[in-house]
């Protein structure tokens, strides 16, 4: 694990983050800003977003269970149609947060080794890149429940590696707080985790 605190620039600039090494879910896009100046390129990237995934790792949830159906009909006539409707709604969600991750190229994407901060995030890409491009980073935090992020960043450093692959390294453009924070619990927890597994197999 990379503990390592960076410092974010711009409004968080007096803020430290943890970063993270993991291999996650992502899809990197260049955008093209030929013809305008990178600044005024800068002002036009939308907003970044994050959205909660739910229950996306294993089938809708069904009235399969016997034990779950005779609880369910030992229920009064109210409590059966509030069960009714949250069955409905997770099925619901379950097809929506498919959709979105089939949209977006999330579905089945490449998982990349990354080294990722709430201000920044360091991959492979196997596609010429440079510094000042900007990318739209789209990727999925191993979270419970998983939570897809979109976002754009300018890239600051590029080393050239090889056979047509480049580590690039993003500075998140225009992230919302609300993102950010997304990002800053999943690294938080990430390190929670990582010293419970070390503790364990220390005390062996």
């Amino acid at each position: 694990m990379n503990e390592k605190k960076d410092g974010a620039t711009g409004g968080d600039e007096h803020r430290n983050y943890f970063r993270i090494d993991d291999v996650i879910p992502l899809v990197a896009i260049p955008v093209h800003v030929d013809g305008i100046d990178n600044d005024e390129a800068l002002t036009k990237i939308m907003s970044s977003k994050a959205i909660s995934m739910g229950n996306i790792s294993g089938a809708p949830a069904t009235d399969a269970d016997e034990t779950a159906i005779t609880t369910r009909y030992d229920k009064t006539g109210s409590d059966k149609v509030q069960d009714e409707l949250a069955d409905i709604k997770a099925k619901l969600d379950y097809i929506i947060n498919h959709f979105i991750l089939e949209k977006e190229g999330l579905a089945n994407p490449e998982k990349r080794y990354v080294n990722i901060s709430a201000s920044g995030i360091r991959f492979v890409v196997n596609h010429r890149a440079k510094v000042n491009d900007i990318m739209e980073v789209k990727l999925l935090l191993p979270t419970y429940p998983p939570v897809a992020v979109f976002a754009y960043g300018e890239v600051k450093r590029v080393e050239e590696l090889g056979d047509d692959k480049y580590e690039v390294a993003i500075e998140y453009v225009n992230m919302s707080d609300s993102v950010r924070n997304e990002i800053i619990q999943y690294t938080l927890e990430h390190q929670r985790e990582t010293i419970r597994r070390h503790r364990e197999t220390g005390s062996r």
